[in-house]
């Protein structure tokens, strides 16, 4: 202890207040209905941008084999690949679900890309 200079040093601890313990809802009250991201996954997919704001669509070449990758999907690949179709019926797709990765036959950055920005809003 320090020295102080009165003869008398008293210490009170002052009782703190007593603090409403938080109740949390009951799980059988609510719905799936209320939950802030229901349905996601289930035609419904997101991808996002990169660091410098770009999409994430690439030109992968392999020795003369050119395809169109797109990175950075989740959620539903597939419908993806249907409004890419829906768009481009042209287009050959290959999904990659445990990667999140769509290969598109052939070199269509362009295409996909005016896709994007066009359609999806961020």
């Amino acid at each position: 202890m320090r020295p102080t200079l009165s003869l008398l040093a008293l210490r009170v601890k002052l009782p703190k207040p007593e603090l409403e313990r938080y109740a949390f809802q009951d799980l059988n009250s609510i719905s799936h209905r209320d939950l802030p991201n229901n349905g996601f996954g289930i035609k419904n997919y997101y991808i996002t941008k990169t660091k410098f704001h770009h999409w994430p669509v690439y030109k992968k070449i392999q020795n003369t084999k050119i395809t169109t990758e797109i990175k950075r999907v989740q959620g539903d690949l597939y419908q993806l690949k249907q409004d890419l179709l829906q768009a481009y019926p042209q287009f050959e797709i290959s999904v990659n679900q445990s990667a999140g990765i769509v290969n598109i036959k052939g070199d269509a950055t362009k295409e996909v890309i005016d896709l994007f920005e066009k359609e999806i809003k961020i």
